[in-house]
């Protein structure tokens, strides 16, 4: 079953293609391997010059400021809030812990990875400072960041596209970036 992309993710790779200038961008990539169920949502491939830079993006577009509802299975994230706080937290260390293994195996010969969570609406407090811990303790793990995109960042990225979509009128296969095209060209 392919699944489409949402349209956070839309608005992602547009970014990655038109910001980042990557010359591709691939969406809800799965893995082949066998019994691995993990999925990234945006993955972006820029290899200008002699470096290549693979971007592998979680992207939650809940607007309600809620992430992830459940129960986590342990304890690590007590301390980050309620249970939704910690499912979150958990399901996301899980995911880009995937991400992590699945990128650097695929992708082996690459110069950079580049891990990032988009979200438009995540409430600061409690959830933010796990998601900061989330993003030292896979430093830690892996020798790679987790660049959170979220709330004002995520604000000023998207702004940054519907600048690019006000000054120009070119398609370029990118439906979210087209539909800024048309919002920022109405007369």
């Amino acid at each position: 079953m392919v699944s489409e992309a949402q349209l956070g993710e839309l608005l992602v790779g547009a970014y990655h293609k038109l910001v980042t200038d990557c010359e591709i961008v691939s969406y809800n990539q799965r893995s082949k391997e066998e019994g691995e169920q993990m999925e990234i949502d945006v993955v972006a491939i820029d290899s200008r010059g002699m470096k290549q830079t693979i971007y592998a993006c979680e992207v939650i577009t809940h607007l309600h400021g809620t992430l992830y509802p459940g129960t986590p299975s342990t304890d690590r994230w007590d301390e980050y809030g309620n249970s939704d706080y910690q499912y979150t937290l958990e399901k996301l260390w899980r995911k880009f812990n995937s991400d992590y293994d699945y990128v650097t195996r695929v992708f082996d010969d690459a110069d950079e990875y580049v891990f990032q969570l988009w979200s438009p609406v995540v409430p600061r407090g409690l959830l933010t400072s796990g998601l900061d811990e989330l993003s030292n303790d896979f430093k830690d793990k892996s020798g790679a960041e987790i660049e959170l995109v979220i709330n004002e960042s995520y604000t000023d990225r998207i702004n940054e596209l519907r600048e690019l979509a006000r000054a120009d009128k070119k398609g370029y296969g990118e439906p979210a970036f087209r539909f800024l095209q048309i919002l920022e060209h109405l007369r």
